[in-house]
C-alpha cells in the first residue's frame, strides 16, 4: 500500500468533511519516514525475539505486528539465525 492509499484511508476511516492541508500531509510523511529509517539494533532484536516467535506460534502475524523487528530479520544473517533456532526449539516443545 502506498503512502498516499494509506492516508487515504485514514481519511476515510475519520470522515473528516473537510480535506487534510498539503501540509498536515506532508508533515505526516516526514513522520513516517523519519519511523521508517530508524534502524532497528541485533541488541533490540535479541530482546524482542521471543514475544516475535510467540506471536508466530500463536498463528499471529508477527510480520504485520513487529515490520521493524521483521525487516533486521531479513536483512542480519546472525539474528536470522537465533531467530530459526529459537523457532525451532519452540516449535518441537509444542509438538511434545
Amino acid at each position: 500500500m502506498s503512502a498516499w492509499n494509506f492516508i487515504q484511508n485514514i481519511r476515510d476511516n475519520f470522515k473528516r468533511k473537510e480535506p487534510l492541508s498539503d501540509e498536515v500531509v506532508e508533515g505526516f510523511l516526514r513522520v513516517l519516514e523519519k519511523i521508517r529509517t530508524e534502524d532497528v539494533t541485533c541488541k533490540e532484536v535479541f530482546e524482542q525475539l521471543d514475544q516475535y516467535v510467540e506471536k508466530e506460534v500463536d498463528g499471529r502475524d508477527a510480520a504485520r505486528l513487529m515490520p521493524l523487528l521483521r525487516e533486521h530479520l531479513d536483512m542480519c544473517s546472525d539474528c536470522c539465525d537465533e531467530y530459526e533456532a529459537l523457532l525451532e526449539v519452540i516449535e518441537k516443545s509444542t509438538d511434545i
